[in-house]
This record gives structure tokens, sequence and C-alpha cells, in this order.
């Protein structure tokens, strides 16, 4: 969506510090003076709570108001003062029927600033982008939130429109898998997200596979990041699943999501149904050599890839799986380029070897040809790949 230029108010980065109406007013002065506005930036300054509600009382007027972009604007403030700012704030935006897109992040206003604001998520049924990152949520300050998203689903529904909004960022909230519950039922009701990022906010399996989950019902997802949250196995099987939903998907970030090896192998396979991927983030994730293998199969299906980040997993980064990995890329007129670097690749502890050695050991004992048998299977697909690619 570009604005023109004069149409957009801009205290972009300016670092000042306004705490009363009158330290605002000469601002809010040349923000009066400007016919159809479409866009206020107002990021890199700090606003006090009288400063806020002098705001509030221009905003309000600008019915042409399209995006708001507000974050950063709290630094230094106390909590009361900023819940009344953003009460002022967020009762302003409700009454602006164009705006589609607010950016409140890096405000840490923690619970009570969801409290503040929810009554307008609630009921402003045009709102298309919504950015929450770090604004210290936590699991109450989330839930909230996407009761908000849930209940302007209800008040769409009421009014006979279709929910308009298409793209969440809400990362680095300690959401954890207590606000997971909520935001999938949300997810689930809304049906039209096509951007989803939800980094670092120490998700476990359980809240992974809610959200997957509700996000299955969004056909037209495009971009997913979930980096730095914990899926294991089971979470990365319920991704899996959700995988098969997405047709549209451009864009995956899983990155340090401790996938583990099967959790790995899971998601891998999945992805060589989404044609559509071209940006791949599988950094960090436990996943070993025969992941790896796996992913030069479904490499062979994503023609458009443009990027795929798999430094710090557990297999050689000279080995023979990246050499089909790359042998993949170029059946598909793909540059190596794509592949980032792989200066990073884990290698198993001591502890991890001793463990390995004690259970094979024991397998050796109890099932003498298993492990031989594997590795033979793994070294047949390995032959049978490089024939295929004409390596």
């Amino acid at each position: 969506m570009a604005i023109p230029t004069d149409r957009i108010y801009s205290l972009e980065g300016k670092g000042l510090k306004l705490t009363t109406a009158e330290d605002i007013e000469p601002y809010l002065t040349e923000l009066r003076d400007v016919e159809n506005l479409e866009e206020v930036r107002l990021n890199g300054n700090t606003l006090g709570a009288e400063a806020s509600k002098a705001l509030a009382s221009v905003l309000k007027t600008k019915k042409t108001l399209k995006v708001a972009t507000l974050h950063d604007i709290f630094t230094s403030r106390l909590k009361d003062e900023v819940k009344q700012s953003v009460v002022a704030i967020c009762e302003a935006l409700g009454e602006l029927p164009d705006l589609v897109e607010v950016n409140l992040s890096d405000n840490a206003f923690g619970p009570l600033g969801a409290e503040s604001m929810a009554p307008f998520l609630a009921r402003h049924t045009k709102l298309e982008v919504l950015k929450l990152n770090n604004n210290g949520l936590g699991i109450q300050g989330g839930t909230t939130i996407a009761r908000a998203l849930l209940a302007c689903h209800a008040e769409c529904e009421k009014q006979g429109l279709q929910p308009a909004l298409r793209t969440l960022v809400c990362g680095r909230n300690r959401l954890e898998n207590g606000a997971a519950p909520e935001f999938a039922r949300a997810f689930a009701a809304l049906k039209t997200l096509r951007e989803v990022r939800m980094p670092q906010n120490g998700i476990r399996p359980e809240g992974i596979a809610e959200l997957v989950a509700g996000l299955a019902h969004n056909a037209e997802l495009g971009v997913l990041d979930l980096q730095d949250n914990t899926f294991t196995a089971s979470g990365s099987q319920a991704l899996a699943v959700a995988l098969g939903k997405w047709e549209t998907l451009e864009a995956l970030n899983i990155g340090d999501c401790l996938l583990g090896a099967e959790g790995g192998r899971l998601v891998i396979q999945a992805l060589k149904n989404r044609h559509t991927l071209k940006t791949v983030n599988l950094q960090y994730n436990e996943i070993e050599n025969d992941g790896a293998v796996a992913l030069s199969e479904s490499l062979r299906t994503l023609k458009v890839l443009e990027s795929l980040e798999l430094n710090g997993n557990r297999f050689d980064a000279e080995g023979d799986a990246v050499e089909l990995i790359k042998a993949a890329l170029s059946e598909n007129d793909l540059d190596d380029d794509i592949l980032g670097s792989l200066s990073d690749m884990e290698e198993l502890t001591d502890d991890e070897d001793e463990d390995d050695e004690s259970n094979d050991e024991k397998d050796e004992a109890e099932q003498p040809t298993s492990a031989a048998k594997a590795d033979e299977q793994l070294a047949d697909l390995v032959d049978e790949m490089k024939k295929q690619l004409s390596i």
C-alpha cells in the first residue's frame, strides 16, 4: 500500500520527549494542517499521558487515516501513564473508519496495555494489519488480545462482514502455552490470515500443536514465522499436517525450534507438496543426516526457492547429503547461493556419543543386524538419489 508523501505526517526517530499537551502542541498544529492524512509515524519518541490525550483529540478528526505507526513511543513512562495513553489513543483510532494498520510494537505496556486496547480490537472490523511485537504481554495479555480478535470476528458475523485481519505480528511476548488455546481459537475462526509472525514466545510443543491446528483453517497463509519456540517431534508432526493446508505458503521460518531428528524428517517430508515456497529457515534444529537426505528429495519440487537456511544442524557440511541438496537445487536451475552458510554445523556431545554407543551395544545384543540394515538402507537411498540427480 503506497501512500503519497504529502499524506504522511512523520516525527519518526526524532527522540522527542513530549510529556504535556503544551509540549506536543507545535506538532499537533502541523498535524492538523495535513489534508487527507493517510499515515502518521510517531515512532522513536516518548509521549506522556497528557500529550497522548492531546494527540488523540486530533487523531480522531483525521477520518482518512489508514496507517498508525506508533511503536516505541512510551520509553521511560510509568505503567499508569502508559495505560492512560493507550486508552486515549485507541479510543481515537476506533473512530477512524478507514484505519487498516496499527503498529504498537516495542511499547512495554504488558497486560494492562492489552486490556486498554482490547475494546478497540474487538470493535474495529476493518483492521487488516496488527503489529504487537515485544510488548511484554505475557500469558494474560496475550489471552486478552486473542479474545479481542475473536470478539471482532463475532462482530463481523453480526454485521454480515468478512473478517479483515490479514497480518498478525506478536513476537517476543512470552505468550507460552498459556495463551496458545485462545490464539488457536481466534485463528480458526478468522480464516483470513496471510501472515503470522510469533517468534520467541516460549511456546512448547502442546501450544505449537494448538496454534498450527488453528492456523490450518487459514488456507491462504503465505508467511509463517515461529522461530525460537520449541516443537520437538509432536509439534513438528502437527506442523507437518498443517502444511498440507497452506497451498500458497511462500515463507516458513522455524529456525531454532528444536525439531529434532524425527521432527525434522516429518516437516521436511511435508515440504515437498508446498511448491510455492520461496524461503525456508530450518537452522539449529538438530536435523541429522537422514533428514538432510530427505530434504534433497523434497527440494526437487521447490522450483521457486530463493533462500534455504540449514546452519547449526547435525550433519556434515561436506558430506553426501549436502551434495544431494546442491544437486537438487541445480536440477531446478537454482544457484548454490540459495543455500546459506553451513559454518556452524553441530556435533554430538561426548555424553550423547556415549549414550549412542551404549544404545548401539544394547541394540547389537538384542538385534544384531538392525543398525547395519538402517545404514545400508540410507546408503542405498543416497546411491539411488545420486543416480536420479546424475551425481
